[in-house]
């Protein structure tokens, strides 16, 4: 539910515009309306979307968000909270909650880095991505401690949703809820990891690239 899908589809104006597109408080409401939609329906579905109302420079606060802190991005990270909180409370009343998976992760670090480190007190700490799963279809066989990158989320997630994968592994994903190693645990570290990944490939070179891209 994107911008452009917003429009073509009637859901706001089409000269409507506000931050990237269409502010997260219209996104949960279209949301809710698709899922009800999806849910009538006699298939398995894939529901996925992005907020944006936190994204740097300072995010984007909505008039409806309360305003407790001195600073907008304060508030801004805030009022996103609390509407993924609801959102996912009202996706846990409905009927087609107890078949449902939910899972929150983001894309990337928050990019603007001067406000996170005047958060950041502890000189070791290492900021991380959230990452969520609600309600999955199997039980991990470890929840904690686990090293792994944006790579293992694809498997992570069809497993989550009660896809059976053989060997639990695809391209240089693993699912986490097995007890497969993932990359990042084989190499040791992430830093390992992305040493590996910067190697040149020429079979990748050769037969996955397009001609531009090298």
């Amino acid at each position: 539910m994107d911008y452009t899908y917003a429009i073509e589809n009637e859901m706001i104006p089409s000269d409507y515009k506000v931050w990237w597109g269409y502010e997260d408080k219209k996104l949960f409401e279209h949301a809710k309306t698709e899922l009800g939609r999806l849910s009538q329906l006699d298939d398995p579905f894939n529901f996925q979307m992005l907020t944006v109302d936190t994204h740097f420079t300072d995010g984007w606060l909505d008039p409806t968000c309360p305003t407790p802190y001195e600073k907008q991005y304060d508030n801004v990270h805030a009022c996103s909270s609390q509407q993924v909180g609801e959102f996912v409370e009202w996706i846990q009343s409905q009927p087609f909650a107890d078949n449902t998976t939910v899972i929150i992760t983001g894309d990337h670090l928050g990019m603007q880095t001067s406000y996170y480190n005047e958060l950041i007190t502890e000189p070791n700490y290492r900021r991380t991505m959230y990452n969520v799963f609600i309600n999955p279809a199997i039980t991990p066989i470890s929840s904690t401690g686990r090293l792994f990158s944006s790579f293992d989320m694809y498997p992570s997630t069809l497993a989550a949703m009660g896809v059976v994968i053989d060997g639990n592994q695809m391209g240089l994903g693993v699912n986490l809820f097995s007890e497969k190693t993932t990359l990042i645990e084989q190499y040791g570290s992430l830093e390992a990891f992305n040493e590996e990944l910067a190697k040149r490939s020429e079979y990748y070179e050769r037969t996955i690239l397009l001609p531009g891209d090298k």
